[in-house]
């Protein structure tokens, strides 16, 4: 693997012309380590999808440009993972006013939801299946990234389209690891779908390794898009289709469920980290509260000192995961519908309290709630809470351009292959996102009619103490994508570390069960077992070799230069120009 490290300041520009649009005769990722680049950057978890955006930008597109660029590309060529069937967040910064704006399109619960219409399924301990039309909540994608483009960007959709358009056309070449999601969701897919109208398979079967996939619907619908606007997905003949697909497969949406969507802009949740300042996506995600809260509570020990990824360094941290969680548990939802107490769970006083819970020589086994209704001036509620069912799928990518314009993206349509349901006459995957919902119908996130399920998705901006950029960041991984993001942000804030070095080194995740008693502390195969070993003599129950999601993310380092890193745990890559 080639490296190139970060003191040696070497300027690698990966200019659109370096790799070919479609690697039709080999399906491997070309491998890097560190990117650097003058004029920006576009990271995100699949090559083709960082060259689309990186392509716009070489154009003259800005960050916001490139990012629905890399979007569309994105459902392209990791189908699995996101795309024009489901939602996100992204969190954008404009170069000229310095504002930092917090698009909201996740996906709604159809207005036939009721809170009590997942209560006699089985529990997830049993086996519950969460695919078909009950599972598909209305779709966000469209109206935010339009939106997105529209106020913001620069270009037009057919312009940002373009490379996207290509790809499906043309057809790429599988790698290896998704020829194995397909194969792995043939049953799903096969349950729900004729099989001509699968795109990933041929004659009835998984497309293998190296085969060329090629979704000439799905570039029909983008140029339906650009020609007539987000209402030629949310109205006429593509919502029709949509409502067809979800009802014929055990669901009950409406035309008026599409037409009635809307994309809210919210106020990002603030923070900071050792005169860093976060910003973050807040409810409905629970994500960028609890990674504020847990820097808040990182930022009151000694990490530098402690050493990166040392015995003290994992332990702290894993005791204020489990801190962090339980206070998840006890107040999140979607503040459309709930008080939930924002102001006290990012109090910097709040975080000082529950600092002292932790032990610094051993384990916590059980955890409980703090109180953040005491840090804010907020009326006290008490509700019933509980938590819906994330899956580890979704993916992230950040840009940056040469005015300074940064954005930070996470998409997701839930699990792998979303719902499993296609929408025959357009080739795209929809959602299953209902299962975020919690099943209690007593719950506050139980699903109701144009709610929003919780999520932990949180894409994130980092200024540095002058303001200026420094981090754009996100992740993928279910409840794992607010700890990865806080570590990432740590190894390089405490340890100096580079984009790259930062998102591969090794991570941990520590949660809590149900009834509040420690889960696994969960660590990467890629953990040094004697350290691991240690963790366990301090009373953690560890569980190696556990996947941590994968994080994308742009660096400014002190030079000025722009850094990109991707992770090694997808098909990750960083594209400069």
């Amino acid at each position: 693997m080639t490296r190139y490290p970060l003191i040696k300041k070497s300027l690698i520009l990966f200019l659109a012309s370096l790799f070919p649009v479609i690697p039709a005769s080999a399906a491997d990722t070309p491998e890097t380590g560190d990117v650097y680049a003058k004029n920006g950057m576009v990271t995100s978890a699949h090559w083709l999808a960082s060259k689309a955006g990186a392509e716009i930008l070489k154009s003259g597109g800005n960050a916001i440009d490139a990012a629905v660029a890399t979007a569309l590309a994105l459902n392209v060529v990791e189908f699995n993972a996101s795309g024009i069937g489901g939602g996100g967040f992204a969190m954008i910064r404009l170069a000229k006013t310095g504002e930092i704006i917090c698009l909201d399109y996740r996906e709604t619960a159809p207005a036939s939801a009721s809170r009590g219409m997942f209560a006699s399924e089985q529990p997830k301990s049993k086996g519950l299946k969460a695919s078909g039309g009950k599972f598909t909540a209305v779709p966000g994608w469209v109206c935010g990234i339009y939106h997105a483009l529209e106020q913001y960007g620069t270009m037009s959709f057919a312009e940002v389209a373009a490379p996207a358009i290509r790809l499906a056309e043309e057809g790429f070449a599988l790698h290896e690891k998704q020829s194995e999601l397909i194969a792995e969701n043939f049953e799903k897919m096969s349950e729900y779908n004729a099989p001509e109208d699968i795109p990933f398979f041929c004659e009835g079967l998984p497309l293998t390794t190296g085969g060329v996939l090629k979704q000439p619907k799905l570039a029909g619908l983008f140029r339906l898009i650009a020609e007539k606007g987000p209402e030629a997905f949310y109205a006429g003949d593509v919502a029709s289709a949509i409502v067809r697909a979800v009802n014929n497969n055990g669901g009950s949406m409406t035309l008026a469920d599409l037409k009635n969507y809307k994309m809210e802009t919210r106020q990002p949740v603030t923070g900071t980290y050792r005169g860093f300042k976060i910003y973050s996506v807040p409810p409905p995600s629970s994500g960028g509260t609890h990674i504020i809260q847990l820097l808040n509570i990182m930022e009151l020990f000694p990490m530098a000192e402690y050493g990166h990824n040392s015995v003290s360094a994992l332990h702290i941290l894993a005791e204020a995961c489990k801190i962090v969680f339980a206070d998840r548990a006890a107040y999140m939802a979607d503040t459309d519908f709930v008080r939930v107490p924002l102001e006290g769970l990012i109090s910097k006083a709040y975080a000082k309290k529950l600092a002292e819970k932790i032990d610094t020589k051993k384990a916590a086994g059980y955890v409980t709630a703090g109180d953040p209704w005491k840090f804010q001036k907020a009326q006290r509620t008490s509700d019933v809470r509980g938590l819906g069912f994330e899956w580890r799928s979704t993916t992230s990518f950040s840009t940056y351009d040469a005015e300074g314009n940064m954005t930070a993206v996470t998409n997701t349509i839930n699990a792998f292959f979303g719902s499993g349901i296609i929408v025959p006459e357009y080739g795209f995957l929809l959602n299953n996102e209902m299962d975020d919902f919690c099943h209690d119908e007593n719950s506050v996130n139980a699903p109701e009619p144009g709610k929003r399920p919780l999520s932990s998705m949180s894409p994130s901006i980092v200024l540095d103490g002058k303001g200026r950029p420094y981090m754009s960041v996100g992740a993928a991984g279910a409840d794992k994508i607010f700890t990865s993001i806080a570590q990432v942000i740590m190894n390089a804030i405490d340890y100096g570390m580079s984009m790259d070095k930062a998102i591969r080194s090794p991570r941990i995740h520590s949660k809590l069960k149900e009834n509040n008693r420690a889960d696994r502390l969960m660590t990467e195969k890629h953990m040094d077992k004697k350290l691991i070993d240690q963790l366990s003599s301090l009373g953690h129950t560890t569980s190696r070799n556990v996947s941590m999601g994968a994080v994308q993310g742009i660096l400014i380092d002190s030079g000025g230069l722009i850094n990109g890193g991707a992770d090694f745990r997808r098909l990750g890559l960083p594209v400069g120009r």
